[in-house]
């Protein structure tokens, strides 16, 4: 997908950029000047602040969906470990926490090897699948004493 727009951002950079130049040096109505300079301006700086969201937003949701459809703990973890995945959990940590992506990306690799000895060090159990619910005597959950609104 970034192959793709990465090949129509270069196809209107030798196309759109040189012949919008041109038009605006030699043929353009003095009324067709804003348009112009804007659209040559926009092709080459602004193309990717509109595209590069558009396709963050496409790999989060393709991830996301990945991980939803999950059935079952293995499946989760291949999913987690996938490198689509990959790449997406570490833009996150890197941009939600202000740091370097090779800092993003060593927490990514414990949070997983975590999770791996996490799940290897739990005995194999038939446990249902993810989203099944089977058991209907749920355990009532811990209420937390109402701290009030100036509490830390």
């Amino acid at each position: 997908m970034l192959s793709g727009a990465a090949a129509v951002w270069i196809v209107g950079l030798v196309t759109i950029v040189p012949y919008g130049t041109y038009y605006l040096l030699f043929r353009a109505q003095r009324d067709e000047y804003a348009l112009l300079i804007t659209g040559v301006l926009f092709w080459i700086f602004g193309y990717w602040s509109v595209v590069g969201p558009v396709l963050a937003a496409i790999k989060a949701r393709r991830v996301l969906r990945t991980i939803e459809q999950a059935r079952s703990k293995q499946d989760l973890m291949n999913a987690l470990q996938s490198d689509e995945t990959r790449e997406a959990a570490i833009e996150l940590i890197a941009s939600d926490n202000h740091i370097p992506r090779f800092l993003a990306a060593r927490i990514y690799r414990l949070l997983i090897r975590r999770l791996s000895s996490v799940t290897a060090s739990s005995r194999p159990s038939s446990e249902p699948p993810i989203g099944d619910e089977t058991d209907h005597e749920a355990r009532p959950r811990a209420r937390r004493p109402d701290r009030g609104p100036m509490a830390p």
